[in-house]
């Protein structure tokens, strides 16, 4: 196959061609490799930061209308404007669980009688952190909506008179992370310190344990600020964390791999396709180059064969156009082939004699 020089050059030029095409091509990917590694790093960031605020916006301004009310609460009836700020602050029921085992509430309907503040959750965990604090989130069984309570402990003269709480649906949070979409196929996810979804994309996913959603993934590993690479609900993806601010939330940003890859995935398979058709394209420019150089080559042959078959014709000459190495070879071909014809008559003359 690669007797002839023709095909060698040929075969050597694309070759080169080849190597320089194929380092080209593994050196783009390479850099567009990095940068699209950089780019998912930042999109997780600015989205994580963009919708964690958000939310910390929401709960912060949650808190501070509970906190505004304090003052109040020890008064003879702060009812009204319990009624007030949960009109106004768009809470389910504001209220006070007092230390004596007696509450008040903005809407005191379905609530027992024998009611006693004092044993619930939300009142322990104010009275034990002693601080505003967020509950877990839990369904409401009035509403059948996903429910927080904020409560704020209320003491005089440094001991314990109250904690003041309210109930708020958190609907405006949930839209926010289903509004999470970096990518088409990307998601995001916000999860309590226990690891429990609290919203999702999916609303069957509320409430599940996080590792029966995403699989791959250690949440301690993201709570620490790390990425990670995992599935959820089956399909690849690139995770983040970011904390809620006041509160023991996690937002997770769940970006989808193929989505995140699709530009440099792209470039690879046009870089493919362009490799394959310089590769042909310059076969066949190379092809018709080489042939076109190595046509007086060919002459040189036809001539040599010629006086080697014994035809007697020394009278063939070359032309010798330009200072190439085949010009060359065609000058040492007409002067040999003149030397030659002067022996042969020489030799004529002689036998003649």
């Amino acid at each position: 196959m690669f007797r002839s020089i023709r095909a060698r050059i040929i075969a050597a030029t694309v070759g080169c061609l080849i190597a320089a095409l194929l380092l080209n091509t593994v050196i783009n990917f390479q850099v567009t490799r990095q940068d699209n590694q950089q780019s998912q790093r930042s999109i997780l960031a600015s989205t994580c930061a963009s919708h964690s605020m958000a939310i910390a916006d929401w709960v912060s301004s949650k808190t501070l209308m509970i906190n505004s009310l304090q003052n109040v609460v020890l008064t003879d009836d702060p009812v009204p404007m319990f009624k007030q700020l949960a009109q106004a602050g768009g809470f389910i029921n504001v209220y006070a669980g007092y230390a004596s085992k007696t509450a008040k509430f903005s809407n005191p309907e379905g609530v027992p009688a024998d009611y006693d503040p004092t044993v619930r959750p939300w009142y322990q965990q104010a009275v034990r952190e002693d601080r505003a604090i967020v509950t877990a989130p839990y369904v409401d069984t009035g509403t059948k909506k996903l429910v927080v309570t904020f409560a704020v402990p209320v003491k005089e003269n440094g001991e314990l008179k109250a904690v003041l709480a309210g109930d708020v649906a958190m609907d405006s949070v949930i839209a926010n992370v289903r509004g999470i979409h970096p990518t088409p196929a990307s998601s995001g996810l916000l999860v309590d310190s226990e690891g429990s979804v609290i919203a999702a994309s999916d609303p069957e996913l509320t409430l599940k344990p996080f590792k029966a959603v995403i699989s791959g993934v250690d949440l301690a590993a993201l709570k620490n600020g790390n990425s990670a690479e995992g599935e959820y609900n089956g399909v690849a993806k690139t995770f983040s964390a970011t904390p809620i601010a006041g509160t023991q939330w996690q937002l997770i940003v769940a970006l989808d791999s193929d989505d995140a890859t699709t530009g440099m995935r792209t470039l690879l398979k046009a870089s493919s396709l362009s490799l394959v058709v310089l590769v042909l394209l310059s076969a066949v420019v190379v092809h018709f180059v080489i042939a076109r150089l190595l046509k007086r080559l060919s002459d040189i042959r036809d001539a040599m064969h010629a006086i080697a078959n014994g035809t007697n014709d020394l009278s063939q000459r070359l032309p010798e156009k330009g200072d190439d190495e085949v010009a060359q070879i065609a000058h040492a071909f007409n002067a040999f082939s003149d030397k030659l014809a002067v022996v042969m008559v020489q030799l004529r003359d002689a036998s003649a004699s």
